[in-house]
């Protein structure tokens, strides 16, 4: 145990000193209110960035499920100075790329090109931000594209349980359907729709872009003035959605497949709440990796499991953590059983072994993630956005590693000893 800690602290230390240490990180805002993260970095001479825009799929309406989602991937179809064609060759040519996303709360356009390419780079993206063009032939592409993975979704054990699980975990609220909406809203949106939601997205006082390259501030500030272009509206906070998982038996949906998905939801912290940083431990001890409780238990004792674990989304509101299990269908309650057997196990308390384990999986994995000034960049301008503050990029392993068990001893009371609810797909 002592060898691991003392490579893990190597790591820690390795990396750290890679992706931190020595290197400033300056915060700007623009007078239009667009928030700029910069962080200059030495290397092979790349710069990637991230462009946070806070409103995601929360603010469509159900009868407009996915409009934000397609809204965000009609982006990069041209915009008034530059074609689809133009804006993938050139990323493309850079050795780099242009991507786009949408979450519940927030929308993203991510991007990385050699250093020379910068200049360029930011001018198309200045341009598709400002200039789109929404071609209504591209809409229909894309509209048909977004159907298809929905589709393509309900042949997946895992997918589609989540898609269900969703349902039931944010009802009657705006989280209840996937970012990429329902098929039947998808094919009522029109071109108006999307401009006018761009509308209300192209507002600088929702944004925060991050940049992590290897180009010195004072040089790239000359081009990242193309940010203050963008229009200033008013400002944007994030709704508080006050709703707790509810009690409800097993919900059974029957479908065509050769395993069982099972996914047990329970109420968890959200990422601003004080217990966060200790669940975030508390799940790694539950259904992270092999040494967690679940793999353990479930699949190396019992042999119950295909797949098994948990996932502790981070989120702004309603936190949920989520146990699954993918099984033979013949052991569909055994293994509905067994979950919450072992979900249950954890108010015996857990071990300074299991706690120590846990730690490590979760800093390991947060360091190495960072290897990529990608990844950098998306972190920095993650907690920014968040209201959080880049330094918690910093701070976060040294957060988690000061976890003790006392601070996750009152975690399964508070969030894990009552409501939960459940989804079964079963052939």
């Amino acid at each position: 145990m002592i060898k691991k800690v003392l490579v893990l602290y190597l790591l820690i230390f390795a990396v750290l000193n890679q992706s931190f240490g020595g290197e400033s990180v300056v915060k700007t805002i623009y007078k239009n209110g667009l928030t700029l993260i910069y962080k200059e970095t030495q290397g092979q001479g790349i710069v990637a960035g991230s462009i946070f825009i806070k409103g995601g799929s929360y603010e469509d309406t159900k009868e407009k499920a996915g409009l934000t989602n397609l809204t965000l991937k009609l982006l990069l179809q041209g915009s008034s100075k530059y074609s689809q064609y133009d804006i993938s060759k050139f990323f493309e040519d850079s050795g780099g790329y242009i991507s786009v996303s949408t979450s519940e709360d927030f929308s993203n356009i991510d991007f990385a090109v050699r250093v020379e390419d910068l200049p360029k780079a930011l001018d198309i993206i200045s341009d598709i931000i400002n200039n789109p063009t929404f071609p209504e032939d591209k809409l229909q592409q894309e509209k048909s594209n977004i159907i298809a993975q929905i589709k393509a979704r309900k042949e997946e054990g895992f997918a589609y349980g989540f898609d269900e699980l969703r349902k039931e975990i944010f009802k009657g609220t705006n989280y209840e359907y996937s970012p990429m909406g329902l098929e039947e809203s998808l094919s009522k949106i029109e071109r108006k729709d999307v401009l006018d939601r761009w509308e209300v997205l192209k507002n600088s006082n929702r944004m925060v872009v991050s940049i992590v390259g290897d180009m010195p501030f004072k040089e790239a500030q000359k081009y990242l003035k193309v940010f203050e272009r963008i229009p200033k509206k008013e400002k944007f906070e994030f709704p508080n959605v006050d709703k707790k998982i509810e009690d409800i038996p097993c919900k059974e949906i029957k479908r065509e497949g050769a395993q069982s998905t099972i996914m047990i939801a329970y109420n968890a912290p959200t990422i601003k709440s004080k217990d966060y940083i200790p669940f975030r431990v508390l799940n790694g001890v539950l259904g992270s990796g092999f040494t967690s409780r679940l793999f353990q238990e479930l699949r190396e004792k019992r042999g119950l499991a295909y797949a098994v674990g948990s996932f502790f989304p981070a989120r702004i509101n309603i936190g949920t953590v989520v146990a699954y299990i993918g099984t033979d269908p013949k052991k569909t309650e055994e293994s509905v059983k067994g979950i919450r057997q072992v979900v249950d196990s954890l108010k015996e308390g857990i071990k300074e072994e299991e706690l120590n384990t846990s730690k490590e999986k979760i800093i390991g994995s947060y360091l190495m993630d960072h290897q990529t000034r990608a990844k950098q960049a998306y972190y920095l301008g993650w907690f920014e956005m968040l209201g959080l503050g880049y330094q918690m990029d910093k701070v976060y392993p040294n957060l988690i590693k000061k976890v003790k068990l006392s601070d996750i001893k009152p975690l399964y009371e508070k969030y894990l000893s009552k409501e939960s609810t459940c989804i079964v797909i079963k052939p």
